[in-house]
């Protein structure tokens, strides 16, 4: 059974895609979600606070999804490339068709900086957990100055790309860097 807030929330990322986050108003959420403004404003303060909350249901399913299928995989590009999936390609993946995709990816930057500071610090530290076992004492780099690199390499090449198959291209060919520069030899 949807909880009040799960149904102001899928309301609300239905109209965010549909007429982009800046368009959007939270009367029109009220209406969307069929429940009065005073309704809204007992489970949210302001707009701000649902893309925040889109943002960390964002970062529990990465991590309930990273669990559930990470230790099904074995090899270092492999176990990178699953993680990329979850976090970075599937998600973008479920917006990117949408004409406001870009703006409402943009927008949680600006409106829900500390949630998407989460989502990012998980991401590291899922990296991590999977490049520590290869650091060895001949690495150039620790495992979290690795995993920082990734996730702002993959910021850039988010924002750089337009359609899925490049930012799945592009996702490859950093994999393929990372782990080269690790080991010394691609994973094919």
């Amino acid at each position: 059974m949807d909880t009040k807030e799960d149904r102001i929330v899928a309301a609300a990322f239905e109209l965010f895609l549909r007429h982009g986050y800046r368009k959007v108003s939270m009367s029109d959420i009220s209406e969307a979600a069929q429940m009065s403004r005073p309704s809204l404003y007992a489970s949210f303060a302001n707009k701000e606070a649902i893309l925040a909350e889109l943002v960390r249901r964002q970062k529990e399913r990465n991590l309930s999804e990273t669990s559930a299928r990470l230790h099904h995989v074995s090899g270092l590009q492999a176990q990178l490339s699953c993680v990329f999936d979850i976090w970075l390609i599937e998600p973008v993946a479920t917006v990117i068709d949408s004409k406001n995709a870009t703006e409402l990816l943009a927008n949680c930057a600006e409106f829900a900086p500390q949630a998407l500071a989460d989502l990012y610090q998980a991401l590291e530290q899922q990296l991590i957990a999977v490049l520590q076992p290869h650091v060895s004492e001949q690495s150039l780099l620790p495992a979290a100055n690795i995993a920082r690199i990734l996730r702002l390499a993959s910021g850039g090449i988010k924002a750089a790309t337009d359609n899925l198959e490049e930012l799945q291209r592009m996702v490859d060919g950093l994999l393929l860097m990372a782990v080269t520069t690790m080991t010394g030899r691609p994973e094919i």
